[in-house]
């Protein structure tokens, strides 16, 4: 069984960099602020929602950046922007990504990663960033040839444009802040990497997931 291309997994928190984008190219600024306090969203249904929150007690209340949220992972400010962009838009912009499941709910929950995702999805999705805002898909054959030699055919990996390069840029700056200042750090306390880095973690309920 595949797990790296088609077997999905709940994505948690390694949604929430796509969130950003959205809000990025929706004239946000990884330096623009909210205030670090629980958010009740009311869903079409007439429902309410209000998504819990596992970050430092001593932070609630304060005034803080998008780019604080992010490198913290903070559900809060998550739900802030979702109240602020569309969750039809969020889902048509996963799509974009290559997130090619087809039963993602548009609701305000999906800010904080309910949905499923393959490895393969995720990694070509990524690639969005450090490619100007373009995504490349997953490529593992490039050529094929006979027994002489001769080449039968070649192949070209597809891209697509997701985002602005404008875009691109800001959401490179706020996943180094992860790996340097929050929920990534560990991978230099512990691996003592010193290189240039971005990422995000993830975290399902339990931990039935981690990334």
């Amino acid at each position: 069984y595949d797990m790296a291309m088609v077997g999905r997994r709940q994505v948690g928190s390694t949604i929430k960099p796509y969130l950003y984008t959205l809000a990025m190219e929706n004239g946000f600024s990884p330096c623009d602020q909210t205030r670090n306090v629980e958010q009740t969203i009311l869903t079409e249904d007439g429902q309410i929602w209000i998504p819990r929150n596992t970050g430092n007690k001593d932070d609630y209340g304060k005034i803080v950046t998008l780019r604080w949220g992010l490198s913290q992972s903070n559900n809060w400010i998550s739900a802030y922007l979702m109240s602020k962009l569309n969750p039809y838009s969020f889902k048509k912009i996963l799509h974009q990504y290559g997130l090619r499941n087809q039963s993602i709910e548009p609701t305000p929950s999906l800010c904080l990663g309910v949905c499923d995702a393959s490895v393969g999805e995720m990694v070509s999705a990524y690639t969005a960033f450090v490619g100007k805002g373009i995504r490349t898909s997953p490529l593992f054959v490039t050529r094929i040839e006979d027994n002489e030699g001769n080449t039968v055919a070649t192949f070209t990996a597809q891209k697509n444009e997701v985002i602005s390069e404008e875009s691109s840029y800001k959401m490179i700056e706020m996943l180094r802040a992860v790996i340097n200042e929050g929920t990534g750090g560990r991978i230099r306390r512990i691996y003592n990497i010193k290189a240039d880095m971005g990422g995000k973690t993830g975290t399902t309920n339990n931990n039935s997931d981690g990334w």
